[in-house]
């Protein structure tokens, strides 16, 4: 036994067990990983940034193939029907109203003007008065067609501010991939309004990239092409 002295001037006595008792070491500070440990930790922290960059490219994929899918939706309205032809000098479209189609040849006889339009067309907007006034002025002189072409919203959209299902003698959709394949095969691109005029054999006159106004220019074109006034 062992005497220690307290700070009051006492002399404390440590028994055997205290003093065989060792104390334990102080925690280590500041430990850092050895070289070995860093080495193992590398290659697992450069698998996990492989698998990170795998799952975004599945997701990545994943979206991809979401929207195609979206798009081939959207666009299968605008599929082409059984029986439906793109062809300028014999064109057959499915009706706007989706009952039956619009032929052509079924105006055989009969000078055809046939124009497209869009909802976003804001010059096809400027135009359609005056040729609604020509459709009704010239019925039974001259077949007015309307084919919504191009269309990104609401075919019914112009059809419907402007009464054309009145006085145009058929109103039409385009068809195809990007929902313009006659406009396309007219030449048309991106333009829009677009007017083709048919003789009363059938026959491709003229067609005409851009807006008709005012009215005064689309009799005039009319008189040239078919010879008709009112």
């Amino acid at each position: 036994m062992t005497n220690r002295r307290r700070p009051n001037g006492r002399v404390r006595r440590s028994s055997p067990t205290e003093r065989s008792t060792p104390r334990p070491a102080p925690a280590a500070r500041g430990d850092r990983p050895t070289a070995a440990s860093k080495k193992g930790r590398a290659p697992a922290a450069r698998g996990a940034a492989v698998r990170r960059r795998q799952r975004a490219a599945v997701v990545g994929a994943l979206v991809l193939i979401l929207v195609a899918v979206a798009v081939l939706a959207l666009r299968g309205g605008r599929s082409a029907p059984a029986g439906v032809v793109t062809n300028p000098a014999a064109f057959t479209l499915p009706a706007l109203d989706g009952n039956g189609q619009v032929r052509l040849a079924r105006y055989r006889g009969e000078p055809v003007a046939v124009n497209f339009f869009a909802s976003w067309c804001t010059q096809c907007q400027a135009e359609l008065p005056g040729f609604k006034q020509e459709a009704d002025a010239l019925k039974g002189k001259v077949a007015f067609i309307g084919v919504d072409s191009l269309e990104t919203g609401d075919k019914n959209f112009l059809p419907s501010l402007f009464h054309l299902a009145g006085a145009f003698t058929a109103l039409a959709r385009d068809v195809g991939p990007g929902g313009n394949g006659l406009h396309a095969a007219l030449g048309g691109g991106n333009t829009m309004p677009l007017t083709a005029f048919y003789s009363a054999g059938g026959k491709l006159l003229d067609v005409e990239r851009g807006a008709l106004v005012p009215v005064s220019a689309l009799k005039i074109k009319i008189a040239q092409l078919f010879g008709i006034t009112n």
